[in-house]
């Protein structure tokens, strides 16, 4: 297991291979329910920031962070579930077969970046950061994205067949329609 989650960081080509041959699955659930709690604790992080008296003692300090994380990992199916439809249109748009089930076991095997991206970006975006703090946010936003990337091409290359070019092509218009989605739904 360790060598597929060193394979899933590195992005080789054999994890993606795993989700050709059916393999992958719960993987990429494992790797899904990660992304919500860690979503789901960037959020509790938040609130008790700027909200001291919420509750976290007692029964509290189980129940307040099962409560985010339950939160999150919601939040990230749905977002999972865009993603797999956004990702299918790109796919089948430069020519590979898409496959709904197949495009979400590809993106759960690149998904390590978005727990560290999606945490970040949601901090960043919805609580005050400042000074040291905000570069060393946007710095972790900025190094997790181009990671995300290089996997997200990789995953596309080896799972839908397509050429690196069509594949950075692809890439680039999953997260600028991905980008622009959230800029609509942001208050």
């Amino acid at each position: 297991m360790a060598a597929v989650y060193k394979g899933m960081a590195t992005g080789d080509s054999a994890v993606f291979e795993l989700a050709l041959q059916g393999r992958a699955r719960q993987y990429a659930m494992v790797n899904l329910f990660i992304l919500g709690v860690c979503f789901g604790l960037s959020n509790l992080a938040g609130a008790l920031q700027t909200t001291p008296n919420l509750p976290f003692d007692g029964t509290y300090a189980l129940l307040t962070p099962l409560i985010f994380s339950t939160a999150g990992v919601i939040s990230m199916s749905g977002a999972m579930i865009a993603c797999v439809l956004v990702y299918w249109a790109a796919a089948r748009a430069f020519g590979g077969q898409g496959g709904f089930g197949l495009i979400f076991d590809l993106i759960g095997s690149a998904i390590i970046p978005f727990w560290i991206l999606a945490p970040l970006l949601n901090y960043a975006l919805r609580f005050q950061v400042a000074g040291v703090g905000r570069i060393l946010i946007l710095s972790g936003i900025v190094a997790s994205f181009l990671w995300s990337f290089s996997l997200l091409r990789q995953s596309i290359i080896v799972g839908q067949g397509l050429t690196k070019t069509k594949a950075n092509i692809a890439i680039t218009m999953i997260w600028i329609f991905s980008v622009s989605a959230i800029y609509v739904f942001i208050p």
